[in-house]
C-alpha cells in the first residue's frame, strides 16, 4: 500500500509541475511582451493602448470591441507589414518579438 501511495504522490507532483510550466512561461512571455510594447509601441499607442495624438485614427488597443474583432494573427500581420501611418516592424523586431507584443496587446483590457 505504501508503494501505491508513493506512486500516486509522484504522479501528482509530476502533473503539478507539468501544469505549472505553461503558466510560468506565459507570465514570462507577458513580461517580455510588455517590455517590448513599452519600448517599441507605447510612444504612439500609449502605455494603456489608447492612441496618442501621432496615432490619431488608430484603434484603441484596449477597446473590448476591437479586442473581440482582432486576432493575434491580425496584430502580427499589421505589426510586421505596417498599415496606414504605422511603419512595418519587419527587420526591426524578430518574428518571436512581434508575436510576444501581439500576445501582450491581445490581453490588454
Amino acid at each position: 500500500m505504501k508503494r501505491v501511495t508513493k506512486r500516486r504522490l509522484l504522479l501528482v507532483a509530476l502533473l503539478g509541475t507539468l501544469v505549472a510550466i505553461p503558466f510560468a512561461a506565459a507570465e514570462e512571455a507577458g513580461d517580455e511582451g510588455a517590455a517590448l510594447y513599452t519600448k517599441k509601441c507605447a510612444m504612439c499607442h500609449g502605455q494603456d493602448g489608447v492612441a496618442k495624438a501621432m496615432a490619431k485614427g488608430s484603434a484603441n488597443l484596449n477597446d473590448p470591441e476591437w479586442q473581440k474583432a482582432t486576432s493575434i494573427e491580425d496584430i502580427i500581420k499589421v505589426t510586421t507589414e505596417g498599415k496606414g501611418k504605422m511603419t512595418k516592424f519587419e527587420g526591426k523586431m524578430t518574428p518571436d518579438e512581434i508575436k510576444l507584443v501581439a500576445t501582450y496587446v491581445k490581453q490588454m483590457k
